[in-house]
């Protein structure tokens, strides 16, 4: 994407925050049995976890081991995170992966969801603190080879274009998507979160 491209969709997505957008994109945030019901039915593999051992909480909280595809390791998640994700999965990560690279996504790389802390350099308490950001890393495909947000996003060639629709598209199931391009935090990674703010910085 060039310069001028970036600056104005960051510019955008700050416009969107800042004029008070409400609400998440998608279905309503589900929670407690019937979180676990949905999941239990799309067959992600879960189990439900004690709240952690912090000042923190997060809302039924689950310990994610796979979505459709499996995780490099599992996760700790509110369930509304673990459903929004599986969602996300099924409805645009796989047919992305399919038309773009002719593969599909067997293994997701996850950075990390889960975090008792407050956001890098700001006395604000990150969504991770809550159990509603994951932040993904890179892919495996079924032929073996991986997607890496750190080496592939500024790299021409599909895997870049599978990244970059990938990540336009997840505004629409996540309330904040940032990139590599947002700024140095995230070199290496998408965060996607659904909690209250609205930032897409694609």
């Amino acid at each position: 994407m060039r310069r001028s491209g970036q600056l104005a969709a960051a510019f955008a997505g700050i416009v969107v925050m800042l004029a008070g957008c409400g609400g998440t994109p998608g279905p309503s945030l589900l929670s407690g049995r019937a979180c676990l019901a949905r999941l239990a039915a799309q067959e992600v593999g879960y189990r439900p976890v004690d709240q952690p051992a912090s000042s923190c909480h997060v809302d039924t909280a689950v310990r994610v081991s796979r979505v459709e595809a499996r995780l490099n390791h599992p996760a700790v998640m509110s369930c509304a995170l673990a459903a929004r994700l599986d969602e996300f999965e099924r409805a645009v990560v796989q047919p992305l992966a399919k038309a773009e690279l002719g593969q599909r996504v067997v293994r997701i790389d996850q950075m990390g969801s889960f975090a008792c802390r407050r956001v890098n350099g700001s006395s604000r308490v990150s969504q991770h603190a809550t159990g509603l950001a994951i932040d993904i890393g890179g892919f495996r495909l079924s032929d073996g080879t991986t997607v890496s947000v750190e080496r592939d996003w500024n790299e021409p060639g599909p895997k870049r274009l599978f990244l970059r629709h990938l990540a336009r598209q997840a505004c629409g199931y996540f309330s904040v998507v940032l990139t590599p391009d947002s700024n140095a935090d995230h070199h290496n990674h998408l965060h996607l979160d659904i909690g209250p703010d609205r930032l897409c910085s694609v």
